[in-house]
């Protein structure tokens, strides 16, 4: 899961700039990591209904530790109320190096100052570019089929005791800084560093991380095994609040505290694990270099337009999706978006399957051209109002998915035959087993819009950022599928959505 960070008006790219931007971020990164330790962030409530907020626990001290047979959540962030904080430490990544960083005055839990902040980043920054040469990047290895990364992990933690408790560092930390050279522009770009960047500065297992460029932009990239995207969106989205508030520049008191300097962690590394760690760079560099991306705005209308014809502004975008699919392929397109349950106690998600067929009756009449503009509004209503259907029952546990998943997973911890209904050929050109060619998801309301790659070779990723006077689009597809092409999907879902609003017009003259 990635994605680029607005570019402000008053931060432009700007060598040597990106200390100071990070070290500012991450204080207000860390204001948020204080409001969750007091328990004093507002509560997030959907149409009345409050939601679980469980999920923002594992924002911070979060780690998917690999297994031989399965990961390990590890989280051992608490509130105030539930004890002392766990390390307040954060990792930073450069050029190869590891080093880590103390980012909160325990003494009266105070997160430091960006200028405090700064003075260490700056430390780690010169020392890392006085050296002949990178280090061996052994966050690489993260990035290794989990099974094979947990024996490389097991044997690294074997060989020298102070490896083991370096990895313990790393995996109790915060979460992680990346400085990388490269200088990306557009969003797009920024997409593409997050997404497939430099792998020698990553250490995929832990929660989040904040890549910020040479030319001082930035980016996020985390796991999405322990929360829902829209936490890491939400916590973004205070940030980029509070610095547009202040407009780049710290307005807070300046403090300079005694405080341990930043420290590099020394691994122990034979040659066995330095052919790991070359295999490790191969593999994920061709991983990557078979992803294509396309991150760009429809900025015909938005939800301004959406809401006054009284048209829910998701349920109209997925249609479009499905309609400029069909346009592109000549047939339906099994679709995963996402529904929030976080209505009940721990809830996660649920698929709200939004391929059905009163969508395939409204795209057919448009593709075959021979019905009237208040005929196409009707069947267009139809599907809107189908789709809210089909969310809320997601929504509220009446999905198919997760309920069909867990049977799965019991039967083969248990032992048991699974059943044939996961091997039909129906089940699976539905979508199920991850068999989506569309796996998409609403990013939110604003122009906070990451992604992640398809769940399969001759699918699409399409998340989307709704705003009131635009839409921003994510799309990914893997360049080695003869049947896919972001581009031209992207561009298809424009026109379809620009058809579609023509559509609204039409039907009130």
């Amino acid at each position: 899961m990635a994605a680029p960070h607005p570019v402000p008006d008053y931060w432009p790219p700007k060598v040597g700039s990106r200390v100071d931007r990070i070290s500012l971020s991450l204080a207000f990164e860390l204001e948020f990591w204080k409001m969750l330790r007091s328990e004093t962030m507002r509560p997030m409530v959907h149409r009345e209904v409050p939601w679980a907020m469980d999920q923002f626990k594992r924002l911070f001290n979060t780690c998917r530790v690999p297994g031989e047979d399965k990961d390990e959540l590890k989280s051992i962030f608490v509130t105030e109320s539930e004890g002392p904080p766990p390390p307040t430490n954060v990792i930073v990544l450069y050029r190869g190096y590891i080093f880590s960083m103390e980012v909160i005055d325990r003494s009266n839990e105070e997160p430091l100052t960006p200028q405090e902040i700064a003075f260490q980043l700056n430390a780690i920054e010169k020392w890392c570019l006085s050296q002949p040469a990178d280090g061996p990047g052994l966050g690489v290895l993260t990035t290794l089929e989990r099974s094979h990364w947990a024996a490389n992990r097991e044997y690294l933690a074997s060989i020298h005791p102070q490896n083991a408790d370096n990895l313990k560092r790393i995996e109790e930390a915060l979460l992680v800084i990346t400085f990388d050279d490269s200088e990306p522009l557009t969003q797009e770009e920024l997409l593409q560093e997050a997404m497939c960047g430099d792998c020698m500065n990553r250490w995929a297992d832990k929660s989040m991380t904040t890549i910020v460029f040479r030319n001082g932009l930035m980016a996020g990239s985390g796991d999405h095994t322990p929360f829902d995207g829209l936490c890491t969106a939400i916590l973004s989205h205070y940030i980029m609040i509070s610095l547009d508030e202040c407009q780049g520049v710290w307005k807070g008191i300046n403090k300079f505290r005694e405080m341990p300097k930043a420290e590099k962690l020394d691994f122990t590394i034979d040659d066995r694990l330095m052919v790991e760690i070359s295999t490790a760079k191969q593999q994920y560099n061709e991983n990557c270099s078979d992803i294509d991306i396309v991150h760009a705005t429809f900025d015909g209308f938005g939800k301004s337009i959406l809401r006054s014809h009284k048209y829910h502004p998701e349920a109209f975008t997925q249609i479009a999706l499905q309609l400029a699919y069909y346009r592109m392929h000549g047939q339906p397109a099994p679709t995963y978006c996402t529904a929030s349950t976080r209505q009940y106690y721990h809830g996660r998600t649920e698929t709200c399957r939004s391929c059905f067929p009163e969508v395939i009756d409204f795209v057919k009449a448009m593709v075959q051209d021979c019905s009237s503009p208040r005929e196409l509004n009707a069947l267009l209503r139809s599907a809107v109002e189908k789709f809210q259907i089909l969310m809320k029952q997601a929504m509220s546990g009446h999905g198919c998915d997760r309920h069909l998943l867990g049977l799965y997973l019991v039967a083969m911890q248990d032992g048991h035959d699974v059943h044939e209904l996961f091997t039909d050929p129906a089940f699976i050109k539905s979508g199920g087993a991850g068999n989506y060619i569309l796996s998409t998801s609403c990013s939110g309301y604003w122009s906070l819009c990451g992604g992640v790659p398809p769940m399969r070779k001759d699918g699409y990723g399409c998340f989307y950022g709704i705003e009131d006077d635009q839409i921003t689009f994510c799309v990914t597809a893997f360049k080695s599928s003869p049947e896919t092409d972001p581009k031209l999907y992207f561009e298809n879902i424009c026109s379809s959505l620009t058809d579609m609003q023509r559509i609204l017009s039409s039907a009130q003259l």
